[in-house]
């Protein structure tokens, strides 16, 4: 049975995973600290297995001995340095959001690859190419949705086999994001967003097999705000170094 993190892991062996590691790390080492390079190791070590890592920011902070406020920084700058790939995770059973997986990702090499292949081609090859891959692109693209509307109907077809409510969600995932989205500290998190509009999707049309739900839309709506509120909420507080007040480390509020 393959594993689920193998999905999620862009090698398939430790030796290239290793190596695409000690690449960032010297690549960026002047713009990383310590503890940066702690976090990165940490998620290499869990990686070794499967390929991917589904790790805790306490089980990362414990490892190394920091705080979960360094850990979660110091993997914010690890994904914004394009070293590794963090992913949501939607817990099947709870329906919520789980510790994160992770990802080391490669360093470069399928880029020069590809630039390599093309220079070693002639020029009969590469029109012969340049008209095969127009014409992949041409049924690409109308395969695979353009827009998130088009995404939505398309999950929707796939799962339920319906799209007469796709207008629904998408007007009820508009109305949640939207007014999100003016705020400038969240003014990027626009494909966040629209992951967590999926994940809503998943979640609810699985529920349908359970329960009856009167309401569809109305579920998603209730789904995805519970979603948004976790990531946003655990998101809140992460460049302070002391809790704020009244928070004892559980986000529940006495």
């Amino acid at each position: 049975m393959t594993h689920y993190l193998k999905d999620y892991a862009y090698f398939t062996n430790k030796f290239d995973l290793d190596r695409a590691a000690s690449q960032h790390r010297a690549e960026h080492f002047q713009q990383m600290n310590k503890t940066d390079r702690a976090v990165l190791d940490i998620i290499r070590q869990y990686s070794v297995k499967y390929g991917a890592a589904h790790l805790k920011h306490d089980t990362i902070a414990s490892a190394i001995g920091k705080s979960n406020v360094t850990v979660r920084r110091a993997v914010r700058k690890l994904v914004e340095l394009k070293i590794i790939e963090k992913t949501h995770y939607v817990r099947p059973v709870m329906n919520g959001l789980g510790a994160n997986i992770y990802a080391v990702l490669p360093f470069g090499e399928p880029e020069v690859k590809v630039v390599k292949e093309v220079q070693e081609t002639s020029v009969e090859e590469n029109n012969s190419m340049g008209n095969f891959c127009q014409t992949c692109s041409a049924a690409k693209e109308e395969a695979a949705p353009t827009t998130y509307f088009g995404r939505m109907k398309a999950f929707l077809t796939s799962t339920i086999g319906d799209t007469k409510l796709a207008r629904n969600f998408f007007g009820a995932y508009r109305q949640l994001t939207i007014p999100m989205l003016k705020f400038s500290i969240h003014a990027h998190k626009g494909e966040l967003f629209e992951d967590l509009g999926i994940q809503a999707l998943h979640i609810a049309t699985q529920a349908t097999k359970k329960k009856k739900i009167h309401n569809l839309p109305g579920y998603f709506s209730g789904v995805l705000r519970e979603l948004m509120n976790e990531v946003l909420f655990s998101d809140a507080f992460m460049d302070y170094t002391v809790p704020p007040i009244g928070y004892n480390g559980d986000w529940e509020w006495k």
